[in-house]
């Protein structure tokens, strides 16, 4: 089987798959460099990211209204959202790794306030859904510091070049997110905000596809042969 055909049936697959998924499903096409990226606009949580961008090989969002916030008391607050972008490589072309970054800021008060992060991250073939890897985004902020704003982020990041992901050309990136923010005191407050500023929001990582052991041997004879007509010239 051609990488083109092989390319071809995984497409039809994906387009039957997403369309499948929900009888009112805008599928939303990005270009990118080496891979394109389809995803479901009507996603229920999907929206909380925003307009989603391809730049490169990457998804960048922007999102301004995902945000957990708590004031004078009010007890735990939360926000989440999940959202699943598909991947597939372009012809040529091969999965090597993906990564997923996430970036905000946060402001507390004193006092028995709280915020937190926590985001897991899927990767699934399209094709065999079985064949799945999730990890959780690690933060290296503590969320401990009270009063002026404060950045945080937390990433993740999946190796694709493993022997379970040989011939796979198409992927299932899937991202949820919670955010939560918590006062137990009137004049108290919490807020934190998920803004995915800098380094955006999905990054896919390929390689060219090796040549066929078959066609280097080729190509070698056929410098011998070329070699010889020159000699007996």
């Amino acid at each position: 089987m051609s990488v083109f055909t092989l390319v071809g049936r995984t497409l039809a697959a994906t387009f039957l798959l997403l369309c499948s998924t929900s009888a009112h499903a805008t599928i939303v096409h990005l270009a990118g460099d080496t891979v394109d990226f389809f995803y479901d606009d009507a996603q229920p949580g999907m929206a909380a990211y925003g307009t989603l961008t391809a730049v490169g090989d990457s998804i960048i969002a922007l999102p301004t209204n995902f945000f957990a916030e708590s004031l004078n008391g009010a007890g735990l607050s939360s926000f989440s959202a999940l959202g699943t972008v598909t991947v597939v490589a372009k012809s040529g072309y091969q999965f090597k790794s993906v990564a997923v970054a996430q970036q905000g800021d946060y402001q507390s008060s004193s006092g028995s306030t709280s915020v937190s992060t926590s985001a897991d991250f899927d990767v699934t073939d399209s094709t065999v859904p079985a064949t799945t890897v999730s990890t959780p985004l690690v933060s290296t902020d503590d969320f401990t510091v009270k009063g002026g704003l404060t950045a945080w982020s937390s990433s993740a990041s999946v190796d694709l070049s493993t022997p379970m992901w040989n011939g796979v050309a198409s992927i299932d990136l899937t991202l949820d997110s919670l955010l939560t923010a918590s006062t137990g005191a009137n004049g108290e407050s919490a807020r934190i905000q998920n803004k995915l500023v800098g380094s955006g929001l999905m990054t896919v990582v390929t390689t060219p596809v090796p040549l066929p052991a078959s066609l280097w041997l080729f190509a070698s004879g056929f410098v011998m042969l070329v070699g010889r007509c020159r000699r007996r010239k």
